[in-house]
């Protein structure tokens, strides 16, 4: 964050000055205001596919992604809007509808983002009632990483990591609406040398 010479912003009441450019998210989380998000990483370009992290702008007709947006001068955003707020839990519950519900036995129990900002976030029960999606269970893709493609939250996050970082475009997103998964690129084995790595991004 600037000291001089940067863009005022006030988030939540808070006023600082912020280099202009630098997306909303980053300079919120300097300020010490946690923005939920998913498909977020600072090590590659923003998407905005998870509309976890949707807040309020003043002058903005709409909630906008603090992932997306550069802060600006004089900009005033509110991370704790009634409809930002709306916005999260309604994401969450989305996200849930298909996700198992079985956090104690599950590997990432107590180290699960989703889990953390369900709890922090969620709406705290769904109106959900229908049978969940299910997808075939441990598709091992490779002889070290396994699929399990009903915990995934489509955040791009692999995908994008494959394709920026790795450059090996191994795996990808197939099929549309609640059918989207991930899959390997033409069912090949994932061979990639960062498979460790995009295992750790997930």
């Amino acid at each position: 964050m600037s000291t001089n010479g940067g863009a005022k912003v006030t988030i939540n009441g808070q006023t600082v000055e912020a280099e202009p450019g630098r997306l909303l998210i980053d300079v919120a989380e300097e300020m010490g205001i946690f923005i939920p998000r998913f498909c977020y990483h600072p090590g590659m370009k923003s998407v905005a596919v998870c509309r976890m992290c949707l807040v309020a702008v003043e002058g903005m007709p709409k909630l906008v992604p603090a992932c997306a947006t550069p802060v600006a001068a004089d900009m005033e955003v509110n991370t704790v809007d009634e409809q930002a707020v709306d916005a999260q839990k309604g994401m969450l519950e989305f996200l849930l509808i298909n996700h198992p519900l079985d956090c104690p036995i599950c590997d990432r129990g107590g180290e699960c983002p989703l889990q953390d900002q369900t709890y922090a976030h969620g709406p705290g029960s769904s109106r959900y009632v229908e049978p969940k999606r299910t997808f075939e269970k441990a598709l091992e893709i490779s002889d070290l990483v396994v699929l399990d493609r009903e915990r995934c939250v489509l955040c791009w996050r692999c995908v994008r990591f494959s394709d920026e970082i790795a450059g090996d475009q191994f795996i990808q997103l197939v099929d549309r609406g609640p059918g989207t998964q991930i899959l390997t690129f033409n069912d090949e084995p994932f061979d990639s040398y960062f498979s460790g790595n995009t295992i750790q991004i997930c």
